[in-house]
């Protein structure tokens, strides 16, 4: 399963190898000498905006072909990229959400080289602290972050001024505490005549991102060691839930939307809020409705701790490395980092400290507005099973969704997800 690591020797062999090929190439019509494969999973406004990056990286590298192959989201991804890391038959570069590292760096990732990053001009203290610890397996970096994505909020202009919601320069009032939020809710709803938060209580991303954002406000710590029985705090977990379940009471959000009923209620100015992640902030646009982003509040606590994920590069082991295409793979995700500012008009957070900082990104309004909040992100729990797009946050969100809806009390919603959890400890990890 494991493969041989390139040397800082092979590197710099295949440094001076493309320095020739370059000089060579300025006599020639320029022609790809070695083509890097790159897997991602990105798809709508996110597909379009990656197309744009690797279509750059190749304008400006046309001795570099990069063949671009899109997958399905989710598990389908993740199995097929697992499986060919396991056969030796991986492409050279790849896209993986940090929350599903762990399990992939303990043996199926290479470590990234940090001298060749930095001879790039990329060095690790460039990316927010809270995100490259989630990047680290047995001390080395075996991602490279493109970005930050929490769960925020959204609100619409027009609605929220007509509900005394705003302040004097426009802006959101602060929501913090656990009533606040609740009478924006309602607030908002008697304006629309609908409901006040447009949130999909019936999908799988957005359960348990509430719910893991509310329980680590609430104080709860969770880990998962192999064998179990899973440590959790049962209180905060009973508390998490509890709110979850006055939040959909069919006023302040309904209990049945799942997730593009949600966005399209947001969209039609059916709701003043919409609670889901910055990868909808195209679908509002589009709409052509006034609305602003924000952090979601604190609700729990003074801190407004907020689950968040966060896609990163990575260099799949294989059987056989060639240097060149090795050092051309490390080429296209420094590019894709440093062109990040386009990245970063599909609402994601920078995470190259340079492109969060640049003007350009600052101008970005309102993607720029919430980019504090990597400071008080919290990724899921490390397991096998866990992170976006997993069968923790699949069967998580049916006990969520009873709870929810009212067949679940938060109690008995609490003991039901941690049975599971129990269950899960004691299986074999598959990988």
């Amino acid at each position: 399963m494991s493969g041989p690591a390139l040397s800082r020797r092979g590197f710099l062999g295949a440094a001076g190898f493309t320095a020739g090929v370059l000089l060579t190439g300025c006599a020639t019509a320029p022609s790809p000498d070695v083509t890097v494969a790159y897997w991602n999973f990105f798809g709508g406004g996110d597909g379009e905006r990656m197309v744009g990056l690797v279509d750059r990286f190749r304008a400006d590298n046309p001795r570099i072909g990069v063949s671009a192959t899109t997958l399905e989201w989710g598990s389908p991804y993740y199995t097929k990229l697992a499986m060919a890391c396991a056969g030796g038959r991986a492409p050279d570069l790849a896209t993986l959400h940090t929350s599903r590292l762990v399990t992939f760096g303990r043996d199926l990732l290479e470590p990234w080289d940090l001298a060749e990053l930095e001879a790039r001009g990329v060095r690790l203290d460039d990316f927010p602290p809270a995100v490259t610890e989630r990047l680290a397996v047995d001390g080395e970096l075996v991602g490279l972050p493109l970005d930050t994505h929490p769960m925020v909020l959204y609100y619409n202009t027009d609605v929220c001024d007509r509900a005394g919601l705003l302040d004097a320069s426009g802006e959101l009032r602060p929501l913090h505490g656990p009533d606040t939020l609740l009478d924006a809710g309602r607030r908002a709803a008697e304006v629309t005549g609908a409901t006040g938060i447009a949130f999909a209580a019936t999908g799988t991303n957005e359960p348990w991102m509430l719910f893991w954002s509310l329980y680590n406000q609430a104080g709860g710590r969770m880990d998962l060691p192999d064998g179990g029985p899973a440590r959790v705090d049962r209180d905060a977990m009973v508390t998490a839930m509890g709110y979850l379940q006055a939040f959909c009471d069919g006023t302040i959000a309904s209990p049945t939307l799942d997730s593009d009923a949600a966005v399209a209620t947001f969209a039609s100015a059916q709701s003043g809020f919409l609670v889901t992640g910055p990868w909808e902030y195209t679908s509002a646009e589009t709409a052509g409705i006034p609305f602003s982003m924000t952090r979601f509040p604190a609700v729990f606590g003074d801190r407004a701790i907020v689950r968040a994920d966060s896609h990163c590069f990575v260099v799949p082991r294989q059987d056989s490395v060639d240097p060149t295409v090795r050092a051309a793979a490390y080429d296209l995700a420094v590019s894709m980092l440093d062109d990040s500012v386009s990245w970063a008009e599909g609402g994601h957070v920078p995470a190259l400290a340079a492109v969060a900082e640049s003007p350009e990104y600052l101008a970005m309004q309102p993607q720029s507005r919430y980019r504090d909040v990597v400071d008080d992100v919290e990724f899921d729990p490390v397991a096998y099973y866990s992170g976006s797009g997993s069968t923790m946050m699949n069967r998580a969100a049916q006990t969520l969704q009873a709870v929810a809806g009212g067949g679940l009390t938060p109690e008995r919603g609490a003991d039901d997800l941690t049975a599971w959890l129990d269950t899960q400890l004691r299986l074999e990890s598959p990988l």
